[in-house]
């Protein structure tokens, strides 16, 4: 892939946590919310259970590796006021999704925050690779995202309460050339996010569930460095970010300051709280931080 295709911001990014995403700023700002993270046991969904436990939420950590979900339990646990509770879940499975979720709701009661964080890439071109590899990509990717969801909306929908932060990618974004399962279900997860969040202003619960799409940023961990050498070497200058940058991130949406974001697909570098400042309606007119296509001028996307 070429990583010229991506563009170069003119305002500086962040690559760690910053002002308004400092642990110090965010302690206690989720006190008492129940959270729910797929993919919990490693990288950036450790560091998103951490920084939620910092903030006083209680944890219900989804993994299939239930050796690295006790690593991450310990972490979360130094935060003592806090509930931690493990899972071992494959995203894939829908009944093992639903009666996961079942015993959530029974142990710990209703969701307050859903992190959708479970992914994989597998980096090959689409005219060699394995079908079934494709395939299981987009499960975990997207059904596995769509699935969770599902569990949740009832009650959150119910309680007129509720955050969902569903993690995608800058390759939602871009044609990257050895990467179609994850662009192609990373980008399904930002428009299905959105969709949902239309769907709320339109019950006019808009003021009271909010969902995000979130690029985690550049973390080399395990999913990137399982990409084929030669990706590894165009692509790792472009990875310098910490996974704590992810997890205050979705900590801080969580908490609601980011409320006028709703909906829309973020990168977690970029200063969120800035952003939050300009308003809702400014992104909406413009049609910025959305995934759209653009015609020749004289031409609309008409109905």
């Amino acid at each position: 892939m070429d990583p010229n295709a991506f563009g170069i911001s003119t305002i500086p990014l962040q690559h760690e946590p910053y002002g308004p995403i400092l642990p110090e700023n965010l302690a206690g700002a989720n006190e008492g919310k129940l959270a729910v993270v797929t993919g919990a046991g490693r990288g950036i969904g450790q560091a998103i259970a951490v920084a939620l436990a910092n903030s006083g939420a209680h944890l219900a950590l989804l993994d299939l590796a239930l050796e690295s979900l006790e690593e991450t339990k310990a972490a979360c646990q130094k935060f003592k006021v806090i509930r931690v509770e493990t899972f071992k879940c494959d995203v894939r499975d829908t009944q093992g999704v639903r009666d996961t979720f079942a015993l959530i709701f029974t142990s710990l009661g209703p969701v307050d925050i859903l992190v959708n964080n479970a992914g994989v890439f597998y980096g090959e071109m689409t005219s060699d690779g394995d079908f079934d590899k494709f395939w299981r990509a987009v499960e975990i990717n997207f059904k596995g995202t769509m699935l969770c969801m599902y569990q949740v909306l009832p009650k959150m929908r119910e309680r007129k309460s509720g955050c969902i932060v569903n993690i995608s990618s800058r390759a939602a974004t871009v044609d990257y050339p050895g990467g179609m399962s994850y662009s192609a279900s990373k980008a399904a997860v930002a428009r299905a996010t959105a969709t949902l969040q239309e769907e709320f202003e339109v019950e006019g619960l808009g003021d009271h569930l909010h969902t995000y799409s979130l690029h985690p940023g550049g973390v080399w961990g395990a999913m990137a460095a399982g990409a084929p050498p030669e990706v590894q070497k165009e692509m790792r200058p472009m990875f310098k970010d910490v996974p704590e940058l992810c997890g205050n991130t979705v900590t801080f949406l969580a908490t609601g300051r980011g409320r006028e974001l709703r909906g829309l697909y973020l990168d977690c570098r970029q200063d969120v709280a800035r952003l939050a400042s300009f308003g809702r309606e400014t992104f909406l007119k413009q049609n910025i931080n959305k995934l759209s296509v653009k015609f020749l001028p004289g031409y609309e996307n008409e109905p």
